[in-house]
């Protein structure tokens, strides 16, 4: 930061400024303003009038953290449900009520599509969920070794930090999953089970990994560590599963990278086996313990249901469902489409869904392996679809795959579903802008209460050339 520009900044490092917030941001803050520069205070709410500390200068904003909070609305701030809410990295908008939260995603959303000047009543109010808690089918959790009793620490960061916060009870996850960790806990050290430390390259776990089927009750553990090598596998499997009959399989998956990235190319199953199974109305999936499947079922349907809305397909159209996963919405769509395609880069969500496809009888899909940038102009050229469903990563679409499908004439719609309103906005502005395809509608899904997160599902349609 240059000299000039500290100098224009009206506050300093760890000063302390009295501040009211107006809104809230989309992380774990809430925004105020003070002498017109931006202020992002950690954990503020709405109506919140602070002593915040200054953390973290940039030239066109600060950090905060609250001091002391001198009033506060009580309709924008109640006491959180987790004991550990202030600590723990997990969750960041606990201290709103429920209602509250899908107000302030409903604001952030309408600040990030203005620049896209849609026409009236095209961004939909948020459809919230029924119940806000219990919600979460997966986790993964990093973990730590306690050096005096030899127990693991498990749980999830600080909000800015390597401090591991030791989690006994998550009340936005399923229930079993504490009761499967504090099992785990128990016995990790009767197996020797220690948790891997990068900096000094000893230990084995690198993290603990659990999903349940929201309606079937099956659930996975997974153990990522650095090797293959734990000597008391199988009799861990064996004490684990005795103790918690859901477990349908324990699994192994090795990772050796020193990246952020949770799961290694390699999984093998210990016990049992290596997938659960999720029913989705009359049809029934197949999920493996690395493949990707949306955290919050009845919420799922929801989406799934717009997106049959917006996309239509009929018995004579080809849909391409671009970033399948394990094929939840290319299966979803089949019984009313001619063709389903479905493509997807890991290759065990591709498993899974030509297993899924199987099992449901399903005979109109086709699910290939691969890179959807790589495999995108051969998908058009031998498929030829009228719809296209994107349902990317958080980075959003690589350019070249919009740009591919701009021109593809063939192509009436496009359903995007995105879980980052920032990439979406920005592809959003590729599609639209040589005016060729318009937004149709935007419906918000909240999929992820109690955090900043939000999925939308945007309709776009070609416009007809006269």
């Amino acid at each position: 930061m240059s000299k000039t520009t500290l100098q224009s900044i009206p506050i300093s490092q760890d000063e302390i400024i009295d501040l009211k917030i107006d809104s809230m941001a989309y992380d774990n803050s809430a925004i105020g303003r003070y002498k017109d520069f931006v202020i992002m205070v950690d954990r503020g709410a709405p109506g919140d009038y602070v002593k915040a500390s200054i953390t973290t200068l940039r030239p066109n904003y600060a950090r905060a953290k609250i001091v002391e909070i001198i009033t506060s609305d009580s309709e924008y701030r109640e006491e959180p449900k987790c004991k550990l809410f202030k600590v723990c990295g997990g969750c960041q908008w606990q201290h709103l009520p429920y209602e509250k939260q899908l107000e302030q995603k409903d604001l952030l959303l309408k600040k990030s599509f203005n620049k896209l000047n849609l026409n009236d009543n095209v961004l939909k109010t948020i459809i919230g969920v029924e119940n806000p808690w219990n919600y979460r089918n997966k986790v993964q959790y990093p973990v730590r070794t306690i050096k005096d009793t030899g127990r693991l620490k498990v749980g999830y960061f600080e909000w800015h930090s390597n401090e591991l916060v030791n989690i006994k009870h998550c009340p936005i996850q399923n229930t079993l999953f504490d009761r499967i960790v504090d099992t785990v806990r128990e016995l990790a050290p009767k197996y020797r089970i220690i948790a891997y430390d990068g900096k000094n390259k000893t230990g084995w776990l690198r993290h603990l990994c659990l999903r349940i089927g929201t309606f079937t009750n099956e659930a996975l553990l997974t153990l990522v560590g650095v090797s293959e090598n734990l000597s008391y596998s199988q009799e861990f499997a064996n004490e684990v599963t005795r103790n918690h009959p859901e477990l349908v399989g324990v699994c192994l998956n090795v990772n050796t990278n020193t990246t952020n990235v949770i799961y290694g190319p390699k999984t093998k199953v210990i016990k049992g086996r290596g997938y659960i199974f999720e029913q989705i109305q009359d049809l029934k999936f197949k999920i493996s313990a690395t493949s990707f499947f949306q955290v919050n079922t009845p919420q799922a349907i929801k989406l799934l249901d717009i997106v049959k809305e917006y996309s239509k397909p009929s018995l004579n159209e080809t849909v391409l469902d671009a970033y399948c996963g394990g094929g939840l919405i290319a299966l979803y769509l089949a019984k009313m489409a001619k063709r389903v395609i479905g493509i997807e880069e890991i290759k065990q969500s591709i498993d899974d869904a030509n297993f899924s496809a199987k099992e449901n009888n399903i005979q109109n899909a086709m699910f290939i392996n691969g890179k959807v940038e790589n495999k995108i102009d051969d998908l058009f050229k031998n498929y030829k679809p009228e719809i296209v469903v994107l349902d990317p990563p958080r980075a959003g679409c690589m350019k070249r795959v919009l740009e591919n499908i701009l021109e593809q004439l063939a192509v009436k719609k496009i359903v995007y579903v995105s879980c980052n309103p920032n990439t979406l906005v920005r592809d959003l502005e590729i599609l639209t802008n040589e005016k060729q395809y318009e937004v149709k509608s935007i419906q918000p899904i909240d999929m992820f209460p109690h955090s900043y997160h939000v999925e939308c599902v945007v309709g776009l349609e070609r416009i007809a050339v006269s």
